[in-house]
């Protein structure tokens, strides 16, 4: 059996720092993460077995906060649950990802200049509800469908974890269904998430099964496995390393993709696995 190891495989650089700097703050006593750090259930139970506690709700926080410490997750959150964080806690770590904190500066700065924005993306991303707490929500929409905008000025910009070719083919549906006066395209899916797509199709190409491991909450993830499903029908989305089980994994070259935030230990759980497993 051949193994085909994608080379952008495992943390992205801004799931690395966060998860990161998590571990090194978990040697402090009282620490909590607001929401997910990153989307991957197997990294977010390491971190709780490392003593780090999660919340979700802004309006629930911990009795011991004033006490103790906060880390702001990789995808962001809006200004006024930072302001909350701020005022609650004793101290507030941002690992919000520096691709992601740029696509809000560019935003803030299109809107200055009076673009109306069109965010291709999923509303309910954490990503993009951040995006949409810091920016003027009423300059602004978050959409995956293509649709009639009643403003002449508009700049186009992408969640930085869409795949790259549905938001090309988006902005030029937009443009094809509008008559804007001024039209900016501005392509801000992260550069790495790009890199992972053109692997998945060469990877899905030369393979006789794909494995495509992640988060069942991962944009990124389910976006290689829609890439590799169309060119290699024997592709299987898996959360947990133990779930080649469950799959009918045959040929003698199997493909190996990741989602950004599958840690390192679940890749060397899932190649032992596979070469204890026999293949037809």
């Amino acid at each position: 059996m051949k193994i085909i190891l994608a080379e952008e495989i495992g943390f992205c650089y801004g799931v690395k720092r966060a998860y990161e700097n998590a571990v090194l703050y978990s040697e402090k006593n009282n620490i909590y993460i607001y929401g997910e750090l990153v989307h991957n259930s197997d990294v977010i139970k390491k971190l709780e077995e490392d003593g780090i506690k999660m919340f979700t709700d802004i309006d629930n926080l911990p009795e011991d906060s004033k006490e103790s410490t906060v880390i702001i997750r990789a995808h962001g959150i809006s200004f006024n649950e930072e302001k909350i964080l701020r005022e609650n806690f004793s101290e507030v770590v941002d690992m919000t990802c520096p691709i992601v904190k740029n696509v809000i500066k560019i935003a803030r700065e299109l809107q200055d200049k009076g673009y109306f924005l069109v965010i291709y993306g999923d509303v309910q991303h954490p990503e993009m509800r951040g995006l949409k707490g810091n920016t003027d929500e009423k300059m602004l929409i978050i959409t995956k469908e293509p649709q009639i905008i009643f403003h002449q000025k508009v700049a186009v910009m992408s969640q930085t974890t869409v795949a790259e070719k549905k938001f090309e083919d988006f902005s030029d549906k937009l443009i094809e269904i509008n008559k804007f006066s001024d039209i900016i395209i501005k392509n801000t899916i992260c550069k790495e998430t790009v890199k992972r797509e053109k692997e998945a199709v060469k990877i899905a190409s030369v393979s006789d099964s794909v494995i495509v491991m992640g988060g069942k909450n991962s944009s990124n993830t389910k976006k290689l496995f829609e890439i590799s499903k169309k060119i290699n029908k024997n592709t299987f989305y898996i959360v947990s390393p133990d779930e080649t089980e469950n799959f009918n994994i045959k040929g003698e070259t199997i493909g190996i993709i990741t989602g950004a935030s599958t840690p390192s230990w679940d890749i060397k759980k899932l190649l032992a696995n596979l070469d204890k497993s026999n293949f037809s």
